[in-house]
C-alpha cells in the first residue's frame, strides 16, 4: 500500500505508540475531581475530537477560559506522570524496519508538544528512523497542519511521493490541506466506524502497510 511512496509522514500517538489508553485514565481522574461521569475505551474512541475544547465540553467540563486553563494544566500534571508507561505497538519496530529497509524516508508529525515528544522519541530509542521529528509548541494540540506545510516545504519532495499515516480524522484533514494521500489506522484514538466515515483508506494494523 505504500512501497511506491518514497516519504511516510507518521502521527505518533495511537499510531506507532499504544497510549489512548492512558489519556482515558488521565482523564477520569479529572472527571471524578469534578464529580463527573467516567468514560472507558469505547466512549473515549466515539467521542474524541478536535479542537480540544469541543471533547473537553462534550465530557462534561466546564471550558470557560479559566476553567478551561486549569484543565489543561491539570492534564498535563497527570500526563507528565505516566508519559513513559505506554508501549509501542508490536509491530512498529517491524514496520519501521520495513520501510527502512525499502529506501524510503520517514518523520513523525504529531500533535503533541514538541519537548515532550523528543523525550519519548529518546526514551523509546526510535528517534534514528527519522529525519524529521515535529511536535507543537503548545499542550493544545493545535497548529499541526502548520507544521505540516514546513515539514513538505523541507523535503523537497512531489506531493504525490508522500503519504502520511495516522489515526484520528486530523491527520486525514492536516492531508487533505497539505496535497497528499492518507492511510488511518483504528487502533488508536478514534473508532474503526468514525474513521470509515472519511475518504481514504482505514488498516488495522501496521502490517497492512505493505499489503
Amino acid at each position: 500500500m505504500i512501497l511506491n511512496k518514497k516519504h511516510i509522514v507518521f502521527d505518533w500517538n495511537g499510531t506507532l505508540i499504544d497510549d489512548a489508553w492512558v489519556f482515558v485514565d488521565i482523564l477520569n481522574v479529572l472527571l471524578k475531581k469534578r464529580h463527573l461521569n467516567q468514560i472507558d475505551l469505547n466512549d473515549y474512541q466515539e467521542m474524541f475530537c478536535f479542537p480540544l475544547v469541543d471533547f473537553y465540553q462534550n465530557l462534561g467540563f466546564d471550558v470557560t477560559p479559566d476553567a478551561f486553563n486549569i484543565l489543561k494544566k491539570d492534564f498535563v500534571f497527570e500526563y507528565k506522570k505516566r508519559q513513559f508507561i505506554a508501549r509501542l505497538f508490536p509491530d512498529t519496530l517491524y514496520a519501521l524496519n520495513n520501510i527502512k529497509s525499502h529506501n524510503m524516508k520517514l518523520s513523525v508529525l504529531s500533535a503533541s508538544n514538541q519537548k515532550i515528544l523528543s523525550s519519548l522519541m529518546d526514551f523509546y530509542s526510535i528517534g534514528h528512523f527519522f529525519t524529521h521529528i515535529s511536535g507543537v509548541d503548545n499542550y493544545e494540540a493545535v497548529g499541526k497542519e502548520n507544521l505540516g506545510l514546513k515539514l513538505l516545504n523541507g523535503l523537497g519532495k512531489s506531493r504525490s511521493d508522500i503519504v502520511m499515516v495516522g489515526d484520528t480524522d486530523l491527520d486525514y484533514k492536516v492531508s487533505q490541506k497539505l496535497g497528499i494521500d492518507c492511510i488511518l489506522i483504528s487502533r488508536g484514538h478514534q473508532s474503526h466506524k468514525r474513521l470509515s466515515a472519511l475518504n481514504c483508506p482505514v488498516i488495522y494494523s501496521l502490517i497492512d502497510l505493505f499489503e
